[in-house]
């Protein structure tokens, strides 16, 4: 989840799931996943106020990997840039349970649709739901499309000569817009957010049901606004109807939130929609993020700040990747690693 701190600025007939075919890269053994409830898997971002600069940006490099202490500095890290922590952190034995069931999810796939291994690139039909409040209508159909386009963008190799591509595209297939304040307020998965959902949500595991709102932490922190969150791949057999993801309107291309407003949250949540983790996930530990070729990093990044570099580990912070926290100005890259893996979790989690 994405959060903001600062100025605060739909029912859908869902069209079938298209494809074309290439070739798929190497399969990786991870799964990336989070557990807000009991019932529910979520990640989400927060975003920094925008005064907050790079260069105010952690420098250490820690030598332990005890993820107790990992969460407590990312905790730590968001009180002081204004945030709330936007996920709850797994353990090593929760990871390695996930990475085998991925493994196992993959073989079974493998067997039942040996032609998904050589590559469904797939055109994931996008039903969009827009939250309204009672004197907010929310965005235009128009930026909407912006935002589409801002996706098709980045998960095609855009937006950074350093970006990979991806095997996914985004179709608009349907906007609807509701007027409901407590949906339009609603924060991750709360009473009002899984109402919406259920109500609203269509289709399969493979659509992606895109909810536009305006979030807020609560009615006591007018100064901390959720950007957006996603549910985790693995669950969306389980909890059908709460799959998705939410991004705060003021975040799409031309939205009122600065620094986090060219569409940039949306390519975020959807990565953990599709199960890659976030680049500072597991810290400085050998396999962190469970992707090998992500530079480890020890806390969020926010700003800019090319030289931050909070692990001991060989590499810079990996600022300018669409899974960490930095601005949407910095933000332009997927690695192979997050490619390969978002693969895997389509196939394993996502595929028809």
């Amino acid at each position: 989840m994405r959060t903001f701190s600062g100025e605060l600025p739909r029912r859908a007939a869902l069209a079938g799931l298209t494809a074309v075919s290439l070739l798929l890269g190497g399969v990786t053994t991870a799964t990336a996943a989070g557990t807000a409830s009991a019932d529910h898997a979520v990640v989400s971002r927060r975003a920094a106020p925008s005064s907050t600069t790079g260069a105010g940006a952690v420098s250490t490099a820690p030598t332990g990997c005890d993820p107790v202490a990992q969460r407590a500095a990312v905790t730590s890290a968001m009180a002081r840039i204004g945030r709330a922590d936007d996920q709850p952190g797994y353990r090593p034995r929760r990871l390695r349970r996930l990475d085998a069931q991925l493994r196992d999810r993959l073989a079974t796939q493998s067997l039942s649709n040996p032609e998904a291994r050589y590559g469904l690139v797939l055109r994931i039909p996008v039903a969009v739901h827009v939250l309204a409040g009672t004197s907010d209508r929310g965005p235009s159909r128009a930026r909407v499309r912006r935002e589409i386009r801002v996706l098709n963008d980045a998960y095609s190799g855009g937006q950074s000569a350093d970006n990979t591509p991806t095997r996914f595209s985004f179709q608009l297939v349907s906007l609807d817009r509701t007027v409901n304040q407590s949906w339009h307020t609603g924060v991750m998965f709360d009473a009002a957010d899984k109402a919406a959902r259920r109500a609203l949500h269509v289709g399969g595991p493979n659509e992606l049901n895109l909810y536009v709102a305006a979030p807020v932490t609560s009615s006591r922190r007018s100064d901390g606004v959720v950007l957006g969150w996603s549910s985790m791949p693995w669950r969306a057999q389980r909890a059908p109807r709460l799959d998705g993801v939410t991004v705060h309107e003021g975040s799409l291309p031309g939205g009122r939130l600065r620094d986090y407003n060219r569409g940039d949250t949306a390519v975020h949540e959807i990565g953990h929609w599709l199960g890659l983790f976030h680049t500072f996930e597991g810290g400085c530990s050998k396999l962190n993020d469970r992707v090998a070729d992500t530079p480890a990093e020890y806390s969020p990044s926010t700003g800019c700040d090319p030289g931050r570099n909070t692990c001991s580990a060989p590499g810079l912070d990996p600022i300018h990747n669409f899974m960490d926290y930095s601005f949407d100005s910095c933000m332009n890259r997927f690695t192979p690693g997050q490619v390969n893996r978002m693969t895997d979790n389509w196939l394993a989690y996502r595929t028809p």
